[in-house]
């Protein structure tokens, strides 16, 4: 199935609050202080992010804005400027140039380098590109396995393992347990009980997967946290294929079976043996490492499925006040998403 995205829920949350951060003349003035250098341009390429032609001594380059809150705004600068540094692998992730802060506290544009290059294809079998975001997600992995930044994923991003887990499931059937719903009608009541016995039955299983994380999900490291192909970039170079990985407004904390079910489960089920297997090649390569088996990984990438989701409902309760006609029609589409969660590796 094809899980929303995590951050899709949190951004009906923020577009509710009308945003606004320093105009684009300050963040090339930002991006490119001492230098000659004139906004010539810009296109809205999708919400709160745009594409910036800049005529740079006498030059053009082309950049990419971003606004995001203040928490995001210093996790994704720790990712570029501290913790991809720290282990030589800023090359592995977001060119980013500048921070143009709003006076207000309210957010900040981040200024980037435009890769000038395109997402991961996933409507092809196992190739170079694939291979290439594969050999930078398990060289991300690796490299900043049990690192002493590990608190510091934790505390900036939060924490992705078991206790994302039972912490959205706690959060999820607390939200549906206050929705008051008897206006909508006994379809709508009978719908968030349904849901709300279900998630009970998943926050039940929390000590069988817990147990499972800890013996099979190996030790805990940087997690991109929206880990789609979309942010992985094939970008141009002579020595062959390169994938960096941007938007990591979600990374934190945690087993690195999150980030894979994320990624594997954007590919027809037929592709996913190929690229796990040339994961497990390139961590054994980097760092020595053996997954688990099939059994083990399957849970471990149902969890990070059923946590994910358990997320997305607690902040849709959140954006809608619980209140809103939308939030009866989300509550039948979690229903049915939960139902939908199936192995993201099929049975041989």
């Amino acid at each position: 199935m094809d899980l929303p995205e995590s951050k899709g829920a949190r951004a009906e949350v923020s577009s509710t609050v009308e945003q606004r951060g320093p105009g684009f003349e300050t963040c090339v003035r930002e991006s490119f202080a001492g230098r000659s250098a004139r906004l010539m341009g810009h296109e809205q390429l999708k919400t709160n992010v745009h594409r910036l032609r800049v005529e740079v001594d006498g030059g053009e380059r082309s950049l990419v804005a971003k606004w995001s809150d203040p928490v995001v705004v210093r996790r994704c600068w720790l990712v570029a400027r501290r913790w991809l540094p720290a282990v030589g692998l800023e090359d592995h992730g977001p060119p980013l140039l500048a921070i143009a802060a709003a006076a207000n506290g309210a957010g900040a544009w981040h200024i980037y380098d435009d890769l000038g290059g395109r997402s991961v294809s996933t409507d092809r079998p196992l190739d170079g590109e694939v291979e290439a975001a594969i050999d930078a997600i398990a060289g991300v992995h690796t490299a900043l396995a049990e690192h002493r930044f590990v608190p510091e994923f934790r505390l900036w991003g939060g924490d992705r393992g078991i206790q994302f887990y039972s912490a959205n499931l706690r959060d999820a059937v607390a939200a549906l347990g206050s929705l008051d719903l008897d206006r909508h009608g006994a379809e709508a009541v009978a719908a968030r009980d349904a849901l709300h016995e279900r998630l009970c039955e998943l926050q039940h299983e929390a000590p069988e997967r817990a147990q499972v994380l800890a013996a099979s999900g190996g030790p805990e490291t940087l997690l991109h946290g929206d880990l789609w192909p979309t942010n992985a970039v094939v970008v141009p170079d002579a020595q062959g294929v390169r994938v960096r990985l941007i938007d990591w407004d979600e990374a934190g904390a945690g087993p690195t079976g999150f980030d894979l079910a994320t990624f594997l489960g954007r590919f027809d089920s037929s592709q996913r043996p190929g690229i796990l297997e040339a994961y497990r090649q390139a961590v054994d390569r980097l760092a020595g490492w053996s997954l688990p088996g099939e059994r083990e990984l399957n849970l471990i990438f149902e969890t990070a499925a059923y946590a994910r989701l358990a997320s997305l409902l607690v902040w849709s309760i959140a954006a809608s006040h619980g209140a809103s006609d939308w939030l009866v029609e989300r509550l039948g589409e979690v229903a049915e998403w939960l139902d939908e969660v199936s192995p993201v590796l099929a049975p041989a």
